[in-house]
This record gives C-alpha cells, sequence and structure tokens, in this order.
C-alpha cells in the first residue's frame, strides 16, 4: 500500500495540497485542496500496513465511529485507486472492479 510517488503533499498556509509531479501533471493540470482528513489517510497510505490500521488510527485522532471512518477510508481511497493516486491495496481492488462493472 503507498501513495504515487508523482503526486506530492504540501502543506500550505495550513492547507493541504496535493501537486501532481511528472506523468501526472500531463493529466492533471492544477492541485487538489484536502480536508484536514483526507489529508491525514493520505499521510496514513504509506505509514500503515492495512485500510483496518488507518480506519483505528482516524476513530482515535478524529474521535468517530468505526461505521464514519470506514465510510471515509474507502470512499476517498477509492476515487484515488481509480485515479491511481494510491497504488497497491488489495483491499481496493476488489471493490473498484465491482464498481467499473
Amino acid at each position: 500500500m503507498r501513495t504515487n510517488e508523482n503526486y506530492v503533499l504540501r502543506e500550505i498556509d495550513e492547507e493541504s495540497i496535493l501537486i501532481p509531479i511528472g506523468e501526472a501533471s500531463e493529466h492533471l493540470n492544477g492541485m487538489i485542496h484536502l480536508t484536514p482528513t483526507a489529508a491525514f489517510i493520505w499521510k496514513e497510505v504509506d505509514n500503515s500496513n492495512s485500510l483496518e490500521e488507518i480506519i483505528q488510527k482516524l476513530m482515535e485522532k478524529y474521535e468517530v465511529t468505526e461505521e464514519i471512518a470506514k465510510r471515509d477510508v474507502y470512499g476517498f481511497l477509492t476515487e484515488l485507486y481509480k485515479r491511481n493516486m494510491v497504488l497497491e491495496i488489495p483491499e481496493l481492488k476488489d471493490n473498484v472492479e465491482t464498481l467499473e462493472k
């Protein structure tokens, strides 16, 4: 599980922004502004071993229920996975293939 190295997270004036570089900049002209929760999830992709671990960390940090944490993690990362912004997440591969059918 990892983020695509063609996207760099930058913190600018307390805002989290994903900036496409390299090949990604050819497909996306601009920046992606992230909410604090989305930025937290993005960072945890490279620091966690599973989506369940990210869900647990999100529950602890934001004091939300497991249902809300799962919805946020799966929802956000599914969209990124479909766009190749996050890679090698087996739990999402089957989920995305099912959605695309």
